[in-house]
């Protein structure tokens, strides 16, 4: 179990023709614009290949977006094996985790194949870390905190929630978790003080990890951050004795 359930082109035309003489550097001056036309024409339709293909494959995420939920069934029973497109896979795995009665197999192979296709994908680590957890009776296992790792490296703090679901994690799964993680969360959380509508989550998090015998004020303040006193709390600045 977790350590914690409280923390939830032109055309060319021909012209007249020409007296007949020897073979003249015009006549191969007008083979070698053919030719040249002809090579160009050729590396426009490679180049136009792959565009018109990653056109199709993100029209195809665009149109998974808002599929219901018998579309994304469907989905899923068809072969989606070959498919390489991160974002079309993000948005399956996303899907599968909301239908009424969750695919979790298949939630996690289309979120394998979308990091092995764009291993930038923080969100995609995430819940690949929570996919795991979920194999092994709520238990954090290497694989799930290798996945976490991986969405610290891709995205430390370039998102809100992400941050703060990584944050709720950790502490859920306290005893789980290696220290360096945690000073790692603690680290990446405490820009959630600065942006957004974070202090009653934080305040929240706060109170859970104390019920839970985890050292919440004294990881924070070793994170080395600058010093804002508007943000201290009363209770931070008494006098001890």
């Amino acid at each position: 179990m977790a350590d914690s359930t409280s923390f939830n082109l032109e055309v060319l035309q021909a012209g007249k023709a020409a007296p007949r003489a020897g073979k003249g550097p015009s006549q191969g001056l007008g083979a070698g614009k053919v030719a040249a036309w002809i090579s160009l024409c050729l590396l426009a339709a490679t180049a136009i290949a792959p565009m018109t293909s990653l056109l199709k494959q993100e029209a195809r995420a665009m149109q998974l977006l808002g599929a219901s939920d018998a579309e994304v069934i469907d989905t899923l029973a068809t072969d989606w094996s070959g498919q390489s497109n991160p974002d079309f896979l993000e948005t399956l795995a996303e899907l599968s985790l909301v239908l009424p009665k969750p695919d979790l197999a298949s939630a996690e192979a289309a979120a394998r194949q979308a990091v092995a296709a764009d291993p930038s994908r923080a969100h995609v680590w995430a819940r690949l870390a929570w996919l795991e957890t979920q194999k092994t009776g709520a238990k954090v296992n290497p694989a799930a905190l290798d996945a976490l790792t991986r969405s610290m490296d891709a995205c430390p703090l370039c998102d809100q929630k992400l941050i703060a679901w990584r944050f709720n994690f950790v502490l859920a799964n306290w005893n789980s978790i290696p220290d360096p993680l945690r000073r790692r969360a603690f680290e990446h959380a405490d820009l959630l003080r600065w942006i957004g509508p974070n202090a009653e989550f934080l305040a929240e998090m706060r109170v859970k990890a104390r019920q839970n015998g985890i050292p919440f004020d004294a990881y924070r303040a070793a994170v080395e951050t600058p010093v804002r006193t508007w943000d201290i709390v009363a209770e931070d600045v008494r006098p001890r004795v």
